[in-house]
């Protein structure tokens, strides 16, 4: 099977019918389009920002590569527009965010970053981009985080942002899993690098 084009998992205990707007709406002949459930990941040793959010929606370099460039802009207007609401539906629908726990039963709550919602994107040299959405809040604007990391996905491939323009460090060594963290900073309007090294 060949790699989706655009790809929302969600795990099996939320119901599809959350995610039936965003694939009527984006769904397109050519495109290779994924909207599943899956099984919950259950317990895992890692840090918390490599997990695997409850919902993650998945853009491959192939949408922006290859679809987007026979369809035009119109069906990434229509992506982002529908990736944003899916966004503010999901951070707001009650009791997804999940609860973690340490190894010592207590619950972790040092982490700001939601693990009920996150983007994922391919990006250059086989590393991908991972936002990083805050838990639910007043003061933030969910549909506009999605629109900007959208912006910068499209800025990316279209050569125009690089990830020294996010203030991405490689420090010599590529990063764990391949991922590189990031998330909208609101005081400058724009999709910055998170360091995970320094949020341990």
């Amino acid at each position: 099977m060949k790699k989706p084009d655009i790809c929302v998992l969600f795990e099996e205990s939320i119901s599809s019918e959350l995610f039936e707007d965003f694939e009527n709406n984006v769904k397109k002949e050519g495109l290779k389009l994924v909207v599943e459930s899956r099984e919950p990941s259950g317990p895992m040793a890692c840090i918390e920002w490599f997990l695997l959010p409850v919902v993650a929606a998945f853009i491959s370099k192939s949408y922006f590569d290859g679809f987007l460039k026979e369809m035009g802009k119109d069906h990434y207007q229509l992506v982002k527009e529908s990736l944003s609401k899916l966004t503010k539906k999901v951070i707001h629908t009650p009791r997804i965010e999940p609860v973690l726990f340490s190894t010592k039963g207590k619950i972790a709550t040092h982490n700001p970053f939601s693990l009920a919602f996150s983007i994922l994107a391919e990006a250059e040299d086989g590393y991908t981009f991972k936002l990083l959405i805050p838990k639910l809040n007043s003061n933030d604007d969910y549909g506009l985080i999605a629109n900007r990391f959208m912006d910068f996905l499209s800025d990316y491939h279209a050569g125009l942002k690089t990830l020294e323009s996010i203030g991405y460090i490689s420090e010599g060594q590529r990063p764990l899993s391949n991922i590189i963290f990031v998330h909208y900073n609101s005081d400058n309007d724009s999709i910055e690098w998170l360091n995970e090294k320094e949020h341990r």
